[in-house]
Order: C-alpha cells, then sequence, then structure tokens
C-alpha cells in the first residue's frame, strides 16, 4: 500500500518559532510608537504580513512531504518534498530490521518511532492538527504488517 504524508522539522520549526520572535521583537521596538500602532487599518495589515510570511516560510523550511510504501518486503520512505536546511533521504527498512513501531503524543504533534534491531531510533514528526493526509492509515498499516511478521517468524 501507498501512503501520503506530510511531516515536520520539529527543529526547524523550533528555529522558525524563536526567529519570528526575535523578528517582531525588534521590529516592535524599532518601529512601533509607544503604546503600539494608533491606526487600526496599518495593524491589521502588519498582522495579515507577519502572518502570510510565518506561513510561507512554515512551508519553506518546516514541512517536507513523502511517500510511505508498505508491503511484505518492508517500508520504504521516498521524500517528494525535503525539508529545507536539513537532509531528509529517502529509506528503505526490512522487516527484519525493526524491533517496535510506536506512536507517542507531543501537544502539537504525533511522533513516529521506528526503533531498529541495531538500538537506532527513527523519528518522524506529523502535525496532527492541521495536516489532513494518510498518517493514520499508514499507522494502522505498519502496526497490523509489523505484528503479521512477528507472527510468521
Amino acid at each position: 500500500m501507498i501512503y501520503k504524508v506530510k511531516l515536520v522539522s520539529q527543529t526547524n520549526a523550533i528555529l522558525l518559532w524563536i526567529t519570528m520572535v526575535l523578528v517582531v521583537s525588534v521590529s516592535a521596538g524599532m518601529f512601533l510608537p509607544p503604546g503600539g500602532l494608533q491606526n487600526k487599518g496599518l495593524s491589521i495589515l502588519a498582522v495579515s504580513v507577519i502572518t502570510i510570511v510565518t506561513y510561507v516560510l512554515w512551508q519553506l523550511f518546516v514541512t517536507g512531504q513523502s511517500v510511505w510504501t508498505v508491503d511484505e518486503n518492508g517500508i520504504k520512505i521516498v521524500w517528494t518534498k525535503q525539508f529545507t536546511l536539513s537532509g531528509s533521504t529517502d529509506l528503505f527498512l526490512k522487516w527484519s530490521e525493526i524491533e517496535a513501531i510506536s506512536r507517542g503524543f507531543d501537544p502539537y504533534y504525533d511522533k513516529l518511532k521506528i526503533r531498529l534491531i541495531s538500538g537506532d531510533t527513527i523519528k518522524y514528526f506529523h502535525h496532527n492538527l492541521t495536516t489532513k493526509d494518510d498518517f493514520e492509515k499508514l499507522i494502522e498499516a505498519l502496526h497490523q504488517t509489523l505484528k503479521e511478521k512477528s507472527y510468521s517468524e
């Protein structure tokens, strides 16, 4: 089965939020008169511009898109849009290399953890509030296939 999943670079997300907070703070201190903007229309425009810029930067630097193929041989992950500034590489994992697959919850993300027999752990973050994709179906397929593989061995 093939699943299209949009993932998030948590490191890039943190860096983007810190940068945006600094930009807004410095801009407010340097360009705004005491008491804030007096012109309501200009205030709305400023907030709109900041929101649009943040959204564009989020799409560019924080989100990545991947296609997961789950079959009897293993899991193949192909990146159709990589995270900017961080290397996301295509990957193929055989079921015999995988010890466990788990899902954890953060306040804004689902965390998919794949623990390998070698002791390494691969983590992927999925934004669970706004992203509509095949993530839930992927999780079901991974758990079901891993369970079937462990029973057959």
